[in-house]
């Protein structure tokens, strides 16, 4: 169920460079935004297999982590360990599975602060270039005070992490043998 994605994870349109883009108002306030994306050469189901396995995040990325993960993860409360240095310092967020879809390739994640100071909602969708290529895009929109004034998180740190997290699952799964 893609009711959580934003429309711009439903509807792709063009190539999305790897970004943090300046707040802009929506009806729901202001929105920070990172966009990224990967090319990796494998399969979708290869790519899905280290992807949608939260509980091994910690084995091959260095920068974001699960625990508390159920093997069956939607719906459930979890958390979150970010490491925005890649140096092992983690500081901990909780957080909602809200989507582990293995028919459209989704995983969806969210938390916040209450009273509207913060809001991250975290996306990762996968769509096969072909048999071999699978493209990943990696995504998450920040609402909230704290974004709208560039506070509450190292954004720029995010969003290089996120490309450091792309070029971990490109490495693991290419390295893997294929299905």
């Amino acid at each position: 169920d893609l009711t959580h994605a934003p429309l711009s994870c439903v509807a792709r349109f063009g190539r999305i460079s790897s970004s943090v883009q300046p707040p802009t108002r929506t009806p729901l306030g202001m929105v920070r935004t990172i966009r990224t994306e990967i090319i990796i050469d494998a399969s979708i189901g290869s790519v899905w297999k280290v992807v949608s396995d939260l509980r091994t995040w910690g084995e091959w990325n260095a920068w974001t982590k699960f625990e508390d993960v159920d093997e069956n993860p939607a719906g459930t409360d979890a958390r979150l360990l970010a490491s925005f240095d890649g140096d092992g310092t983690w500081k901990e967020y909780a957080c909602q599975i809200l989507a582990v879809d293995h028919d459209r390739h989704f995983l969806n994640w969210a938390g916040g602060v209450p009273c509207g100071l913060f809001h991250g909602n975290h996306w990762i969708i996968l769509t096969p270039e072909s048999e071999t290529r699978t493209r990943m895009e990696h995504n998450e929109d920040f609402t909230g005070l704290l974004p709208a004034l560039n506070l509450g998180m190292p954004f720029e740190k995010v969003a290089r992490n996120y490309v450091y997290i792309n070029e971990a699952v490109k490495r693991v799964v290419e390295a893997r043998a294929p299905d």
